[in-house]
């Protein structure tokens, strides 16, 4: 018996190009570069203010030990929370590049006849 190997026709890859699918990677990735600017204006805010503001030792008063350990914590939340909005906006800028590169390049297989 004679094996023959019937010679398959060659395929062609194209890439398609997902319009809805790029837009709305652009679009995750323009929210989480928007939530990262507001990331660094609130922390440029915090940052500005003088820690003897902040501990409530302006001027001549005296150190309120109670109330300089308040305001430490609350100081240190704040810095927590900034810390994990620039995590979340990073991350979602990061999905959106990852939306917008794979929608560019989806893969159709043609054959040719």
């Amino acid at each position: 018996m004679d094996a023959t190997v019937k010679p398959q026709s060659p395929t062609t890859v194209r890439t398609h190009r997902d319009f809805f699918g790029s837009l709305i990677g652009i679009v995750a990735f323009l929210g989480g570069v928007a939530l990262l600017l507001l990331v660094f204006k609130l922390a440029y805010e915090m940052f500005r203010i003088p820690p003897a503001q902040v501990l409530g030792t302006e001027g001549t008063k005296k150190l309120d030990l109670n109330a300089g350990i308040a305001s430490l914590f609350g100081v240190m939340i704040r810095i927590l929370l900034l810390l994990v909005m620039g995590l979340v906006g990073s991350w979602i800028a990061n999905r959106g590049i990852s939306l917008y590169t794979q929608a560019r390049g989806i893969k159709v297989n043609v054959e040719e006849h």
